[in-house]
């Protein structure tokens, strides 16, 4: 007798489509807390809402901009460049870029609240960037990007292959698209367990993560020669390990902004992401247009 597989309900699936608006809105139910606290949580100077570096670094700060300081590197980031940053949270990143490497640019988010702490923090800092509330499948200019960089975004996008293509578009001729992001080890984990879920949830359900060998063939599409640069697991733990640490540190102040259950919910989120990165990898994935 031949065996039935059931298809896995909703809930467990990765991979919704929703229009423009509803993205944004799923987006925005992580995204749209107080600041305070995801600058409580990540510390440091930028507050980088991503793995970070620890080679060498010994602080917060320290390994933030060595993360930064590679996807410069990668991007190949010269004085007079002008980049974009795709999901550039409240900016610390691009702040920094443009402050280190001498560019401008521009960067998209989808949270007002984001875009008004990321405002203050460019102004503080006197840099030449732009930041815009637009989806990326909206975003459109008449200057050319020398780069196009996202750090951990791009499991959001559901059409990760149209997202490629419109960053080829917006690229100058000899441009650079840098992406750092989490790869299933196997399609298999894309049907969640318990766990699962509940992070899925606290993302708002947008969660596209995708093996590696995928997104490099929907680059190639789109017209990109894709190379891969792999991070060692343990800098996503020790960064992980780091942000629980903050929390704890500050957990009064937290429970203040989030109330007791949300500051119980984002400690097990974290607990939650540290156990399922062992079923992926961590790579920068470069795509050099021609």
């Amino acid at each position: 007798m031949a065996r039935t597989v059931q298809t896995p309900t909703p809930e467990h699936q990765l991979y919704h489509e929703y229009s423009v608006e509803e993205d944004q809105q799923r987006t925005n139910v992580h995204y749209e807390q107080p600041p305070e606290f995801f600058y409580l949580f990540t510390g440091g100077e930028w507050n980088v809402y991503s793995c970070n570096l620890w080679d060498t670094a010994t602080n917060d700060t320290e390994s933030q901009e060595a993360k930064l300081d590679r996807t410069a590197e990668l991007a190949g980031l010269k004085p007079g460049m002008r980049i974009l940053d795709v999901g550039c949270g409240w900016a610390g990143p691009i702040t920094y870029l443009s402050k280190t490497y001498g560019v401008s640019g521009v960067g998209l988010t989808l949270s007002p609240t984001q875009k008004k702490s990321a405002d203050e923090r460019i102004a503080k800092h006197g840099v030449d960037v732009d930041i815009k509330i637009c989806h990326w499948q909206d975003y459109e200019d008449d200057q050319p990007f020398d780069a196009i960089v996202t750090d951990e975004v791009i499991v959001h996008f559901y059409d990760l292959g149209g997202f490629f293509k419109k960053a080829h578009s917006l690229l100058k001729p000899d441009g650079v698209m840098v992406n750092k992001e989490l790869h299933h080890k196997h399609p298999k984990h894309a049907v969640l367990e318990r766990g699962g879920e509940f992070v899925s949830q606290i993302y708002g359900d947008t969660g596209n993560y995708r093996t590696l060998s995928e997104e490099l063939q929907l680059g190639y599409d789109a017209g990109f020669e894709m190379t891969v640069h792999h991070i060692p697991a343990w800098h996503y733990e020790k960064t992980i390990d780091r942000w629980q640490s903050n929390m704890y540190e500050h957990r009064e102040r937290i429970k203040e902004l989030l109330g007791d259950e949300g500051y119980k919910n984002w400690r097990i989120y974290l607990k939650l992401a540290r156990r399922i990165q062992k079923n992926m990898t961590l790579d920068y994935v470069v795509g050099q247009k021609f």
